[in-house]
């Protein structure tokens, strides 16, 4: 999340200047974005800076794919999250 969050809240602050509701502007391009192209980014900086991180969860058991379904499972989950609190602000 460290590296997925600054990009996607960058992506949703300039699609708020784009929009004519500020709000939903900013809820669609941040879960499109953690969704998407932050979290490609987040596996290949993970990749290159924590290499040898890999290691520790393979020794709990924990594959790699099992740990990149993980996170977007999670990504996922924030993103519904964020796709409800914008239905019940504008419904």
């Amino acid at each position: 999340m460290s590296f997925s969050l600054p990009f996607s809240l960058l992506a949703g602050i300039v699609s708020m200047g784009f929009s004519a509701d500020k709000l939903i502007g900013f809820i669609n391009s941040f879960s499109l974005s953690i969704l998407t192209g932050s979290f490609l980014l987040a596996l290949f900086f993970y990749e290159q800076r924590y290499q040898n991180q890999y290691y520790f969860y393979h020794n709990l058991g924990i594959s790699k794919t099992g740990l990149i379904a993980g996170s977007y499972l999670c990504n996922v989950a924030i993103a519904v999250l964020l796709f409800i609190l914008k239905l019940y602000l504008y419904a």
